[in-house]
């Protein structure tokens, strides 16, 4: 586990136990559940989860289009989604009457009316997480964990860095992922002991 984590939204994202996520998960607002278990299943980023539209929903193939004004690298990419996951986002869509160019996860506020709704802000999401994790006393946690948390998993099960760059839409992981520093320095100090 990494001793340096997010403080005053500086340093790197903590990553999360299942524990941790499933504790999150159970206090949020269901809008935010399911930004998170999209965060999470996409390793996406905020900025790209929040634009999500119905349009780019491709459900046969459980994959999400994001367009590339969405996207940091401002490349189209493809993310996936387990079949649970779509489904509760198709069943938002047809509960709420979206359209194609509707967003998925939009502002609710009264002063906007149906025809014009915005994409939830970073900062309204980063406030409702900031109440749960606060709640519960959990600290270093910001959206970008739940990106972080899939990648090191990823990274822990063995795929290779070219395996989830294609997935993380990347171009460079080295310090990005998480790994376990004492298991590091053990594993060099056991090389050192049999040279």
């Amino acid at each position: 586990m990494s001793v340096f984590h997010k403080v005053n939204r500086s340093g790197n994202s903590k990553v999360l136990s299942a524990e941790e996520r499933e504790l999150i998960q159970k206090h949020l607002p269901e809008k935010y559940r399911l930004i998170t278990e999209t965060l999470y299943w996409s390793a996406g980023r905020i900025r790209e989860v929040l634009t999500i539209r119905v349009r780019n929903l491709v459900p046969d193939r459980q994959m999400v289009v994001l367009e590339r004004m969405t996207t940091k690298t401002k490349e189209t990419r493809e993310i996936y989604l387990p079949d649970h996951l779509m489904q509760k986002l198709l069943l938002r869509v047809r509960s709420l009457d979206l359209g194609p160019a509707d967003h998925l996860f939009f502002n609710e506020s009264p002063t906007q009316n149906q025809h014009c709704r915005k994409h939830l802000s970073t900062q309204s999401f980063d406030k409702e997480l900031r109440c749960v994790c606060d709640w519960n006393n959990l600290q270093g946690i910001s959206s970008h964990s739940f990106r972080r948390t899939q990648l090191t998993e990823l990274y822990r099960d063995g795929w290779s860095l070219r395996e989830i760059q294609h997935i993380s839409g990347h171009r460079s992981l080295q310090e990005y992922l998480e790994i376990d520093k004492a298991e590091v320095v053990d594993k060099y100090r056991q090389r050192m002991a049999t040279t």
